[in-house]
């Protein structure tokens, strides 16, 4: 998902954390004091089997996904699923009453009950401003098939889009594959891609959403005469935000955003750029660390509440193995919501072991702070994460990579994998 560090309205891993649907944490789903007061509920089997779930942050605007829980021993396991994505959930329990599915890496978690043959219940995550909550409810009767569009009206292609109004527009590129009335894709911004959307077009109106365990987004549009669409973006509770596009071919499509190599710059192209943070045990790691010195270096800005993050994390790990042989050397930068230190420790202790990561991810503040970081003061035009700085063997800023396309945004993700790992090489081709 594209985490941008602008636009709270736009944002969960914007770089700045704002609430998805805040509500007083304690009555959302409490019990009333009959309910505190009855006899046991009788144990239930598991819940297993393919559910049909949906996130509530406003009625007729609810974001669809699956939940898959399987039989595992004698527990349980669950994965998260957006059309062909799947995510596991870290942990999942029933204790024949009550389904906890949890996404330790995210803070965040949904809990449910069987009810009328529907699991009703919330998901929650951590959040900056302490804790979002969101209604959730699935069922195992399956949503109507997507109807197919009559007389070929399709969807597939490139779009630029539009989002917002007067100053406040910004510019993305939508990318979309059909097959009949289902429709999967993302939208490209200059920070990264928008997750994998799923949803249907019967030739008069286009749904797409996406819940990745962060991102609580949906986007509806109606196809216009002139063949352009317009619509409405919903990211939780936040007012809808309208978005235009219209078709693009493949020359258009290359060019409508800016290059991610040419959106962020540095202030001052001939400074070493040098910074200092603890990593996860407290130990402070510099740039200019002996174990650093002459050799080239990429330092990732991330977080581990971003999905964007998560995506270019493989990458990087498996960019260490490869090139780290070779002289190339990797921290990554961390900035969270909080500034409680021993969570933030633990969040990325949990994403160290979720992607095996091998180079030192430092603790480097939080997402309100970051403007004025002293990793980020000497960059010019930085929008959100993840960023990735490229410097030399003398440690200058040869280039600055800004967002990730990530596996949703197919032929370009393979592109950009090969780009990023081109600069890398040429890096390491350098002398000085």
């Amino acid at each position: 998902m594209t985490c941008i560090a602008r636009r709270a309205g736009r944002f969960v891993g914007f770089g700045v954390a704002v609430a998805l649907f805040l509500l007083p944490s304690k009555n959302l789903f409490a019990a009333s004091p009959a309910a505190a007061t009855s006899p046991a509920v009788a144990r239930v089997p598991a819940p297993v089997g393919l559910w049909h779930a949906e996130l509530i942050p406003s009625v007729g605007h609810e974001v669809f996904f699956d939940v898959k829980i399987i039989a595992n021993g004698s527990g349980v396991s669950a994965s998260l699923v957006n059309g062909t994505s799947e995510i596991p959930f870290t942990s999942a329990l029933w204790d024949g009453a009550k389904l906890t599915l949890e996404l330790a890496n995210y803070d965040a978690k949904i809990e449910a009950e069987v009810k009328g043959g529907r699991l009703e219940g919330g998901y929650t995550r951590v959040i900056a401003t302490g804790l979002a909550e969101v209604p959730f409810r699935a069922s195992r009767k399956g949503r109507p098939a997507a109807r197919a569009p009559q007389a070929g009206a399709s969807v597939d292609g490139s779009w630029g889009v539009e989002m917002g109004e007067g100053r406040s527009i910004e510019k993305m590129t939508g990318v979309f594959r059909q097959k009949g009335g289902a429709v999967t894709g993302t939208f490209l911004s200059t920070t990264g891609d928008y997750g994998a959307l799923h949803g249907t077009f019967d030739g008069e109106r286009l749904t797409l959403s996406v819940f990745d365990g962060v991102h609580v987004y949906r986007f509806d549009a109606e196809p216009l005469p002139d063949g352009t669409l317009a619509g409405e973006y919903r990211s939780r509770t936040n007012p809808p935000e309208p978005w235009r596009g219209k078709r693009l071919d493949a020359a258009a499509a290359a060019t409508f955003l800016p290059g991610s190599f040419d959106i962020v710059k540095p202030k001052d192209p001939a400074a070493p750029y040098a910074v200092s943070f603890p990593d996860v045990d407290g130990r402070i790691v510099s740039t200019t660390d002996p174990r650093f010195s002459g050799k080239p270096m990429l330092v990732a800005f991330m977080g581990t509440w971003c999905p964007n993050c998560a995506d270019e994390a493989p990458f990087l790990r498996d960019l260490y193995a490869k090139y780290g042989p070779k002289g190339l050397e990797v921290i990554s930068l961390s900035f969270e919501y909080t500034d409680d230190v021993e969570r933030n420790r633990r969040q990325v202790k949990r994403f160290i072991e979720r992607f095996g990561t091998r180079h030192p991810i430092l603790l480097a503040g939080t997402t309100k702070t970051a403007r004025t970081s002293s990793a980020i003061l000497p960059l010019e035009g930085w929008e959100g994460y993840p960023t990735t700085i490229f410097l030399d063997r003398q440690h200058r800023i040869v280039k600055i990579h800004s967002g990730f396309d990530g596996p949703a945004t197919g032929e370009r993700f393979t592109k950009l994998k090969k780009d990023l790992e081109d600069a890398v090489e040429a890096l390491l081709r350098t002398t000085s």
